[in-house]
């Protein structure tokens, strides 16, 4: 999660030499600064700063983190005065952004869809890029060509295909298409679990909770997986339950039997905390197929289940029934195999220090989709993480580099600062693993800066002030209601520590 304000070079000073400042108002009446991240310019010897290249075409396929926050930085820069301004349009199959972080509060309910999910639409709206709704099928360079150890090449824009036959050209090419969920081969996974990853999937793990809880059944859960984000769903969905009459089971459900194998030790700590209290089962276990059942309920009613079928450790089948089940497990890249570009093994696209594509001199790659070589990494990662922070971090300098090569400047090599982990527990619950050392905050305070830090980093003002006021009105509410129970709830900074 990069923070902006700590990036230190400023765009309006690294360009007063060749352009007059004209610095833009947003809607808000602030004056819209563009800071360039910090890090030891290298000059490219790709740069064009022909004069026609001012009014390109930028285009960024995918808005999530990577593509939204370096389509928003892209408008924020200072562009060289009484020259067009550059067209910046994203191109997304989707018509919402997803603050995906934000996701288990639509499953708990906590949150309203237009907080977690606002709508391009709206989001651009006070900005000047554009958006275009599509699938990208393909990219095609104008002068493509193969360099003799096989990498893909170009020097100029080109055109990008969309499945419904349209074309967006670009002089300019931003790949932030992301990730997708993986069934990893389990027969049925695809059509019989839900994958947490738009707010139509959280919405639908609410649904069918809801109307088990409105009939007043006992909901059985399995999550699949025991990572980050199977703690997360298992700890959220278990505290709803809890709060019904009526309960459930959740069972989590991972191969070794192990919760969190890469965490920091603090932060597991904290997360098999909350699952030993709220009752949360971790099954090990290989998942191997899901089935759909239909059948009656005790009172003759229709009902629809789903069938996991695993084996343990020793190779021994069993099947258990569960009214919902979730995966969170096989994250692959969304980039297609057959694109001209040269990928890992994995599918992510190869950059070099400035998330330059290798071979192409106008295309760049961030967040899920890019693969930095190893000079790139923090001390402490082999490979960069797939998360927000990273996607936030090199959105800002994929946009830098953008706008240097387009007018001369030197781009920045990208440098990846890693500032903890946050995960959610439960409505009022969240454990942060500071970035320094094993310490851990967890509970209501950890709860607290989770959302302030998630609130800071809303993708524009005018949406952060929105939700910012949705939350003060909620907490006003609250207080109303019952002072007793929200002054009880309030967070103790001084309880994590001794």
């Amino acid at each position: 999660m990069s923070l902006a304000h700590a990036h230190t070079a400023s765009i309006a000073r690294a360009s007063s030499s060749s352009a007059p400042r004209a610095p833009r108002v947003s809607r808000l009446g602030a004056r819209r600064r563009a800071d360039a991240p910090t890090a030891r310019a290298t000059t490219s010897p790709d740069t064009d700063a022909r004069d026609g290249a001012a009014g390109a075409n930028i285009v960024i396929l995918g808005g999530g983190f990577g593509g939204l926050y370096t389509a928003l930085k892209l408008d924020a820069l200072e562009w060289r005065a009484g020259a067009p301004r550059p067209t910046i349009t994203i191109v997304d199959r989707a018509d919402r952004f997803v603050f995906k972080p934000l996701l288990y509060e639509l499953v708990n309910e906590t949150l309203a869809s237009w907080e977690v999910a606002p709508t391009f639409a709206e989001l651009l709206a006070p900005t000047n890029v554009k958006f275009v709704k599509g699938d990208v099928v393909g990219f095609e360079p104008e002068n493509a060509r193969v360099a003799r150890d096989g990498t893909p090449c170009s020097t100029d824009g080109g055109t990008c295909a969309l499945r419904d036959g349209g074309t967006v050209p670009y002089d300019y090419l931003v790949l932030a298409l992301g990730t997708s969920t993986s069934d990893g081969g389990v027969i049925g996974a695809k059509e019989n679990a839900i994958a947490l990853n738009t707010a139509e999937d959280a919405e639908r793990m609410a649904k069918v909770l809801g109307d088990l809880e409105r009939d007043g059944k006992s909901p059985r859960v399995a999550v699949i997986g025991g990572g980050l984000s199977g703690v997360e769903l298992s700890a959220v969905i278990a505290e709803r339950l809890a709060g019904k009459s009526a309960g459930g089971i959740v069972d989590m459900i991972t191969p070794s039997g192990r919760v969190m194998a890469g965490a920091p030790p603090g932060q597991r700590e904290a997360a098999m905390k909350v699952l030993d209290k709220a009752n949360v089962n971790v099954v090990g276990g290989r998942v191997t197929r899901l089935d759909r059942v239909e059948a009656a309920d005790d009172a003759g009613a229709p009902s629809v289940a789903t069938k996991v079928t695993m084996n343990d450790a020793n190779g021994e089948e069993s099947k258990q029934m569960y009214d919902l089940v979730c995966w969170t497990v096989g994250q692959r890249a969304e980039t297609p195999s057959d694109w001209p570009l040269s990928m890992t093994a994995t599918r992510k696209v190869k950059t070099d220090a400035t998330l330059r594509v290798n071979g192409h001199s106008r295309v760049y790659a961030v967040g899920d989709a890019s693969s930095s070589a190893a000079d790139l990494m923090d001390t402490n990662f082999d490979v960069l993480p797939s998360t927000a922070q990273v996607a936030f971090q090199q959105a800002d300098y994929a946009a830098w580099n953008v706008w240097a090569s387009i007018n001369g400047r030197s781009a920045l090599p990208f440098r990846y600062q890693h500032i903890g982990d946050m995960m959610v527990l439960g409505a009022l619950d969240a454990a942060v693993a500071l970035p320094v050392g094993d310490i851990t905050i967890d509970g209501p305070a950890a709860a607290a800066l989770r959302r302030v830090a998630y609130l800071y980093r809303m993708p524009t003002n005018e949406h952060r002030i929105k939700v910012a006021q949705r939350w003060l009105e909620d907490g006003v509410e609250d207080f109303a209601r019952d002072p007793a129970a929200f002054l009880a709830r309030l967070p103790n900074p001084f309880a994590t520590f001794p």
